[in-house]
């Protein structure tokens, strides 16, 4: 009996110490608003916070991943799919020798352009001779005239033209000068009234064909050539004369 009184007083000793041993367990959370703070707060850790995805609209990358893969398998199920190698080799030496047309195009005309623009830049020296003996433009006279090139004729005669006043000493060759200028050249001297009439009335004739563009026809010719040998019998032009204008005709 007594023994059984002393277990249950250790007993009740024993029991007591191991409570007050253990802390006390808080009471559980019910309030919404605190369990949602809990949440946010626990969701805002570092170790809880994934990698921000790189990609704005991830469902365009599947779209266009999903159309590679489409590509690559029908290429692969191409009937030519093993000659495309070859192809691909032809299209770049392709490309290559075009790029190198262009390239050499843009040289060519950036080498041309400087090379004129030089020759353009060139100041002309005073009385340079640029006009051939008047003999000389017999021939490409006749080659106009025979296929009826009337402009070209009309050039040439001209230029004869000056080249026998120039023979006569009655103008001075010089690139720089105008048909206006041959013009005052020619009433400085002591030439007939009807035939400075006649003169100013072909370099109108000149402006009006030549500068003007108008339309030249075998008529016109005629009459400037007319006028031509005209204007040479009234100022004594002893040289060759130019061929007939209906020698073609």
């Amino acid at each position: 009996m007594k023994l059984v009184l002393i277990l249950a007083a250790l007993l009740a000793w024993l029991i007591p110490l191991r409570a007050d041993d253990n802390p006390a367990i808080p009471p559980a959370v019910t309030d919404p608003a605190q369990v949602a703070q809990h949440f946010r707060e626990v969701a805002a850790r570092p170790e809880f916070v994934d990698a921000q995805d790189s990609s704005d609209n991830p469902r365009l990358e599947d779209l266009l991943s999903e159309w590679f893969q489409n590509l690559g398998k029908h290429i692969g199920d191409f009937k030519y799919a093993s000659r495309m190698p070859a192809f691909e080799s032809l299209l770049m030496s392709v490309l290559v020798a075009f790029s190198l047309a262009i390239v050499a195009y843009i040289v060519l005309r950036l080498t041309r352009g400087h090379h004129w623009a030089g020759r353009e830049a060139e100041s002309p020296v005073a009385d340079e001779k640029t006009l051939r003996a008047p003999e000389t433009y017999n021939a490409e006279i006749t080659r106009a005239v025979e296929t009826r090139d009337w402009h070209t004729a009309w050039l040439a005669a001209w230029r004869q033209f000056l080249s026998r006043l120039e023979r006569r000493s009655l103008v001075e060759a010089d690139r720089t000068r105008t048909n206006r200028e041959y013009l005052g050249q020619l009433r400085s001297q002591p030439l007939p009234a009807t035939s400075l009439a006649l003169l100013t009335a072909m370099v109108d004739a000149y402006d009006r064909f030549i500068y003007g563009r108008a339309p030249i026809g075998e008529a016109e010719w005629n009459d400037f050539h007319q006028q031509i040998e005209e204007a040479a019998l009234l100022l004594h032009l002893d040289d060759r004369r130019t061929p007939e204008p209906g020698a073609a005709a």
